[in-house]
């Protein structure tokens, strides 16, 4: 079997190992998310030989497929993990380098939402800014369930202090929601300034139009 063979030999074993993992660790909602993601990902490892031009490229590339396809199995595994079984607190989730982030809660004592924090193609930025993706999942275990997704604009600009997010009014009036979103991001390593956890005055003009303030 030449190299050419071997090369695809190993897509298809990494394939196996994904396909194997969805089988084993059924994620309902959250397949709309990780099944597409995964085979993107393997089609595009595998088809990296033709670019290799010495043998320490081609040991990387062929690392990388089975180090995916590996990851990604034990990825299923904690996800599901954490909303059928008890134990600490799940924590978010990240999947392949950066590219998206899940915190998927415990479901044995009640139902909760998992949520899902992805970049979008770049084709979808608009100047300025990258265009995010945050949905939430409230029946996690019910492949239908598509969620309730809300766009989110992020700086693309030199932000020290901290990276400007923009969300919908709809997204910031549900609390617990807006702070899971908050949580993502640092998950993924961005410092978010959100308006409504870092206006120091929103607490007290809630209070004054609620009628309760002066």
């Amino acid at each position: 079997m030449d190299l050419a063979a071997r090369y695809q030999a190993l897509a298809h074993g990494a394939l196996l190992v994904a396909e194997s993992a969805e089988d084993a660790y059924r994620l309902g909602g959250l397949d709309r998310f990780l099944k597409p993601w995964v085979r993107g990902r393997l089609h595009s490892l595998a088809g990296r030989l033709d670019s290799c031009d010495n043998r320490r490229e081609l040991a990387a590339d062929t690392r990388a497929l089975a180090q995916t396809a590996a990851e990604y199995s034990q990825l299923r595994d904690h996800l599901f993990s954490d909303v059928h079984h008890t134990g600490p607190e799940p924590p978010w989730r990240i999947v392949g380098h950066q590219a998206m982030a899940i915190r998927a809660q415990s479901g044995v004592l009640l139902r909760q939402p998992t949520f899902v924090l992805r970049r979008l193609d770049a084709g979808s930025d608009v100047p300025g800014a990258a265009t995010w993706d945050f949905t939430v999942i409230a029946n996690p275990s019910d492949p239908a369930d598509e969620g309730t997704s809300f766009v989110v604009m992020v700086s693309t600009g030199d932000h020290p202090g901290g990276v400007p997010v923009q969300v919908s009014k709809e997204l910031e009036r549900q609390r617990a929601w807006y702070q899971q979103l908050e949580y993502g991001f640092y998950a993924l390593g961005i410092t978010p300034l959100l308006t409504a956890i870092y206006d120091p005055d929103r607490h007290r003009k809630q209070v004054t139009d609620d009628g309760y303030g002066g």
